[in-house]
């Protein structure tokens, strides 16, 4: 069994909650951290440990209120991860859900594009 990775969130970098027990996986917060790759590399390896227990759902939940264009290239890693997934396990259930504010047209530009590039079910939801 693989175990929980919790990480909090500071001003730079979001909170990250992946609770393998039910296949959700949370991302929440600022996303500027100085060194993108080093933040997002246990993340990355956690969820190949993750997918390698064959879990039958898998819902990424992410709420950034600002991120940098590389934090972005590693979301998107994430989400190409997911999409192999899915790809090669047609039975398996994969759910991304995108969370904006309601008036911040950028992040919402930015979840469409990361569902088109990543060709997964992006599911809206804005905060007031």
């Amino acid at each position: 069994m693989i175990n929980p990775l919790f990480i909090a969130g500071t001003p730079v970098s979001p909170t990250v909650n992946f609770d393998p027990s039910n296949g959700w996986l949370q991302i929440n917060g600022r996303c500027i951290p100085e060194h993108p790759i080093k933040f997002y590399q246990p993340l990355e390896n956690w969820l190949n440990d993750f997918i390698a227990t064959q879990p039958v759902s898998i819902k990424l939940s992410i709420y950034i209120d600002y991120m940098n264009t590389h934090s972005t290239e590693c979301i998107l890693l994430l989400l190409k991860r997911l999409k192999e997934y899915q790809t090669s396990n047609a039975d398996k259930n994969i759910v991304i859900e995108w969370h904006m504010d309601i008036d911040d047209e950028d992040m919402e530009t930015l979840g469409e594009d990361l569902a088109e590039i990543s060709e997964l079910p992006f599911q809206y939801k804005h905060i007031k």
